[in-house]
């Protein structure tokens, strides 16, 4: 359940940094457009005027009276703005009015001029300047905008402190409040752990009593057809409840393991040559590129269940006449195993899903060959409890499972998880 809750406590951390982040973009995006949108008002004003104000007379011609409530003008408007404006002929610098405005002098004006006169676009920022072009070229106006970027920027600054103060406050309160709510869920694992227990344990007894007297029946009256159906599920039965219980206890492991050196490939060659005889009956060509002691850190018991379980289900399910192939390679960070075999695969079935419990695909995988489906669950949860990882990949001519097992586990202590 400690992982669970870090997951939950990670998704509210990342839905928060997101929605805070989209809120913090799309103000910062609409606030700069409104800027934007406003100086160009204001700078097409001034171009449309010769570079300055039209004057305010409500009581002139009706298109200056259109333009002077359009743009909500007043008296007061020409001292509201600092600007400068350009003149040019052919490209070269005529005039300038820098009447309102004080902070340039007339070598920055001209050389912005001509930058900007190198743009394609008609409007845009320069350093502190939202500018204009006339259309014939004949004048730039330059309008300060530096007050209205200095507020957007301590707007944006001021968004993102708070943002990130509320997406921390909000992570810790979950990570506090995470143990209440993945409660139901845990008492919910619990309480299947405990039934899967139980009823393992109470149907042992029931296959025991049933096996015995499939063999006493068997002595008394010989072998018949009947009987050997019985003992054969009756087998196939207690498989399937030690498998449950192995899964359950494995399942169960979350603080530590025990942890020493293992000769990982000693485990692979071994298990191949249990199975040598099941491979030599079905004609299967086993090819074996292990290198020699090839040594990790680990728990010797589950590495050999999972070792066995691939392996196992190799010989299952490998095709006739087929081949094998046993791989062991490690780099810095981990050892990679990888156990292939020929086989007829379902085009449709999705093949990650083989690692749940009793998942089958319909084609290639049918209580035929036997097992429970419970075998790959189990190798998954070793995987995981040696910061691993297993993935079943189809490929051309069959199903090969890539184990992925960590290097850099610590021997002569247990590992917690």
């Amino acid at each position: 359940m400690k992982k669970l809750r870090k997951e939950f406590v990670i998704a509210v951390f990342l839905s928060a940094t997101l929605v805070f982040a989209l809120t913090i973009g799309i103000t910062s995006f609409w606030m700069l457009r409104s800027n934007n949108t406003a100086a160009d008002i204001i700078t097409n004003i001034l171009v449309k005027n010769k570079g300055d104000f039209p004057t305010v007379d409500r009581n002139g011609k009706p298109e200056e009276k259109e333009l002077i409530d359009l743009y909500h003008l007043t008296e007061e408007s020409p001292y509201r703005y600092r600007y400068f404006t350009v003149f040019l002929k052919d490209g070269e610098v005529t005039d300038m009015d820098f009447s309102h405005i004080a902070s340039v002098d007339a070598d920055y004006m001209a050389d912005a001029a001509k930058k900007v006169l190198n743009l394609r676009h008609e409007t845009g920022l320069i350093d502190e300047y939202r500018y204009r072009i006339a259309e014939d070229k004949s004048m730039v106006v330059f309008l300060d905008v530096s007050m209205e970027l200095a507020s957007s920027n301590t707007l944006f600054t001021v968004m993102t402190i708070v943002a990130a103060a509320f997406v921390v406050l909000i992570t810790v309160v979950f990570g506090f409040v995470s143990k209440r709510v993945v409660r139901p869920f845990e008492e919910n694992s619990r309480m299947q752990k405990q039934f899967i227990t139980d009823a393992s344990h109470e149907l042992k007894t029931p296959v025991a009593i049933i096996s015995a007297n499939a063999e006493v029946l068997s002595y008394k009256y010989g072998e018949s057809e009947w009987i050997d159906n019985i003992t054969t599920q009756t087998e196939r039965i207690a498989g399937l409840v030690n498998e449950l219980l192995t899964l359950n206890r494995l399942e169960e492991i979350e603080n530590n393991i025990d942890i020493s050196p293992v000769n990982l490939s000693d485990i692979l060659n071994r298990t191949a040559d249990e199975f040598a005889e099941v491979f030599s009956g079905k004609n299967v060509t086993v090819t074996r590129e292990i290198p020699q002691d090839l040594t990790i850190n680990g728990n010797p018991d589950q590495l050999t269940r999972l070792v066995s379980v691939l392996v196992e289900n190799a010989s299952k399910y490998v095709t006739e006449g087929g081949e094998v192939r046993l791989s062991l390679k490690k780099d810095l960070r981990y050892v990679n195993m990888t156990i292939f075999n020929t086989a007829e695969l379902d085009k449709d079935a999705d093949y990650s899903h083989l690692f749940e419990r009793f998942y089958r695909p319909d084609r290639s995988r049918t209580s035929k060959t036997g097992g429970h489906g419970i075998g790959l669950s189990i190798a998954r949860r070793i995987a995981v409890l040696h910061n691993g990882d297993i993935q079943a990949v189809p490929e051309k001519d069959g199903l090969a499972f890539r184990v992925k097992l960590s290097a850099r586990l610590r021997a002569g202590k247990k590992k917690k998880l």
